[in-house]
């Protein structure tokens, strides 16, 4: 995410370190893996409102039997529970909620059969969506509508139990595994559907068109429905890139955002591993103070400048491929997409100072600290100390071992999870240097 936001309140502290196996989080009993999503949503003519069904099939790749699981809602996240929730989940089939927590996104699903090890379970629930008119990922911008982290997702369980993180309105709580969706998106044909993966086919009947999207190995899944001018562009590693943007936007300023989107994807796949997906979608929208950018598997949101653009595009690999919980450690996805994407945009150091602003700030805390401390500390401790960090790495280590230390992550952690100190004992094995001295001075040490 690239940030402006407000200050946010107090929340309690996140609960673990993820798990770094692709797909299966860590820990016993488990809970489900190998997640394939089936959803089917039909839209209001306006785009605002969408209802359907979604389909979440799953294997136990434990050893215990698992009787029960969480379901995420976050876009009830910043509503809660008050009047009609934005998201409501109903006609639950394979299993009922028994308790609901973190403002009504958190569901506990307690099996109607506990599922065996090896077996497959599947529960199916209709899914209502409303979209509340608000500058946001989740949210209608003048007529166009947002719905990230829209759909129920399952909630991840790691070595230290389920991670039931708060919602944040700066900066995310997202933690996922890798799985598969099959989506299709029933709207008004004068709507177009930009989202994650890759368009299977479209079917028009009268006045209305039934889109079918196909994600697959993917975080998460999310969607935009707009009024939109449309370009495409292919990169010279073949990836097809597809711009979407209203009518505010300047047509030249976002085909030319576009090719440098597409440049990003190529820079960045050549120095970390390539893209390994068919298509990337980026949707150019103006949000107010909300924030800048947003990362989804497959497509963000951007402002129509290149610096939102050049990180927002890293994020694929940083928090894409390479998953973090997002809550806990929020240095390790976005430290490390605004060192690549200043280094994309060309420069040799920091694009700014790297002085701390608080005696007691520090990078490695999690999202309840940030909340509790305002966005300036976050952004600060984040952004700008963790670019720092690992320009001064860089330069410690070299630029061979810094390349071979990027490069290490992605193809070890690639559709899987990373721990802060999965980083730092590839740091040192890349480098053959004690570096604790080196982490210790950038007040990063936990987790």
């Amino acid at each position: 995410m690239t940030g402006r936001a407000a200050d946010g309140t107090a929340v309690p502290p996140a609960a673990a370190a993820p798990s770094r196996a692709e797909g299966v989080a860590l820990g016993e009993p488990t809970a489900p893996g190998s997640a394939v999503y089936t959803v089917v949503l039909k839209s209001d003519d306006t785009g605002h409102s969408w209802s359907g069904t979604e389909k979440i099939a799953f294997t136990n790749p434990g050893k215990a039997a698992i009787t029960e699981f969480w379901i995420r809602l976050w876009g009830n996240g910043d509503a809660g529970c008050g009047g009609v929730p934005p998201e409501r989940m109903t006609d639950l089939v394979g299993g009922r909620i028994a308790e609901t927590t973190q403002n009504c996104t958190a569901y506990r699903i307690e099996l109607d059969t506990p599922l065996a090890s090896g077996a497959q379970g599947e529960v199916s629930f209709t899914l209502a969506i409303d979209v509340p008119v608000r500058r946001d990922r989740f949210g209608v911008n003048g007529v166009d509508t947002y719905l990230g982290n829209a759909l129920a997702v399952l909630a991840v369980k790691d070595e230290n139990g389920w991670e039931l993180p708060p919602y944040v309105d700066f900066g995310e709580s997202y933690y996922s595994l890798t799985a598969d969706y099959d989506v299709t998106l029933d709207h008004p044909a004068a709507l177009q559907v930009p989202s994650s993966g890759t368009v299977a086919g479209e079917t028009p009947t009268g006045d209305r068109v039934s889109t079918h999207i196909v994600a697959n190995k993917v975080r998460d899944f999310s969607w935009s429905a707009g009024a939109y001018h449309h370009d495409t562009v292919v990169t010279a590693a073949g990836v097809t890139v597809d711009a979407y943007w209203p009518n505010s936007e300047s047509d030249s300023n976002c085909r030319e955002l576009m090719r440098y989107a597409a440049s990003a994807l190529d820079s960045y796949g050549e120095r970390f591993g390539a893209y390994p997906y068919p298509r990337f979608t980026i949707v150019f929208d103006e949000f107010g103070s909300a924030f800048d950018g947003m990362e989804y598997p497959n497509y963000v949101l951007a402002s129509a400048y290149r610096g939102a653009v050049a990180h927002e595009v890293a994020h694929q690999w940083w928090f894409g491929l390479v998953g973090d919980d997002q809550y806990r450690h929020p240095w390790l996805d976005e430290a490390f997409a605004e060192y690549s994407a200043e280094q994309f945009e060309g420069g040799g150091s920091p694009a700014h100072g790297c002085d701390w602003v608080a005696a007691d700030e520090r990078m490695d805390v999690s999202m309840d600290v940030f909340e509790k401390a305002g966005d300036p500390l976050y952004h600060d401790a984040v952004y700008h100390e963790g670019t720092c960090m690992l320009y001064d790495l860089e330069r410690t280590i070299g630029r061979t071992a810094m390349d071979q230390l990027l490069r290490g992550l992605v193809s070890q952690y690639e559709y899987g999870v990373v721990r802060p100190a999965d980083v730092r004992a590839l740091a040192a094995s890349v480098s053959g240097q004690d570096l604790t001295a080196f982490w210790q001075r950038w007040r990063n040490t936990a987790g």
